[in-house]
């Protein structure tokens, strides 16, 4: 018997190095608007947030901040997606050793699910470029279609992940993520989480959410999962 019949992967930095994608993107949708772009190390640090594109942008342009500038973040966040689904995205890579660890639990009848604050269509198209959908039972992403509160809020336990699994404790769902916002979102969730330090979080942050693991790399996850080996 495994320890996590379940496990939820986050997506961006746990799975896929999204960064060279995503700072591709964000560099192209502000050169097309004629604005000077934030440096790399500002769009690194908005990453690390683990949070979503309304988010992230007033972050990285704070005249897009205000209830009064809605409309003007939609659009931006539409600009966004457009380039990263077109063009960013292919500049996606598996994280080494992703593909093996999610046939071994295939193999060993370990249920899949991925989480993100990512918008669906990324995560779809990247799951099928690198031909991984078949390993998941769940991909919950930014959805209008499903429209859930983001991490680390814990709706998308409560009403979707609960009730897909509902032969299962919280405490036999793992969640594995790189940011607070997943870690968080266990801890609110009552889950189990693994903190993938090889991804994009801040270690204060992420330690302050107290995960049960700790990895610096995908293989470390073995253990943990599939105890035996």
């Amino acid at each position: 018997m495994v320890p996590y019949p379940v496990v939820i992967f986050d997506f961006d930095g746990t799975l896929c190095d999204t960064e060279e994608a995503i700072q591709y993107t964000f560099h192209q949708a502000f050169e097309q608007k004629g604005i000077t772009p934030p440096p790399p190390e500002k769009v690194k640090q908005a990453i690390g947030t683990g949070g979503n594109l309304s988010e992230f942008l007033p972050m990285l342009y704070p005249p897009l901040r205000g209830e009064h500038k809605k409309p003007e973040l939609e659009e931006w966040v539409l600009h966004y997606r457009h380039i990263y689904d077109t063009d960013g995205g292919q500049l996606t890579t598996l994280f080494p050793g992703v593909n093996e660890l999610l046939s071994r639990l295939k193999d060993k009848d370990i249920n899949c699910v991925v989480i993100s604050n990512k918008g669906q269509r990324a995560i779809e198209d990247a799951l099928e470029r690198f031909d991984i959908c078949r390993y998941f039972d769940l991909v919950i992403g930014d959805n209008p279609n499903l429209p859930l509160k983001k991490k680390p809020h814990p709706m998308a336990y409560e009403q979707v992940i609960k009730a897909h699994y509902p032969r299962f404790s919280p405490l036999q769902v793992l969640m594995v993520g790189d940011t607070d916002a997943d870690l968080f979102f266990a801890k609110n969730a009552g889950l189990p989480s693994c903190w993938a330090a090889y991804g994009y979080g801040a270690e204060e942050t992420c330690l302050a959410a107290e995960p049960t693991f700790t990895i610096q790399s995908v293989e470390q996850l073995y253990p943990i999962v599939v105890p035996e080996v």
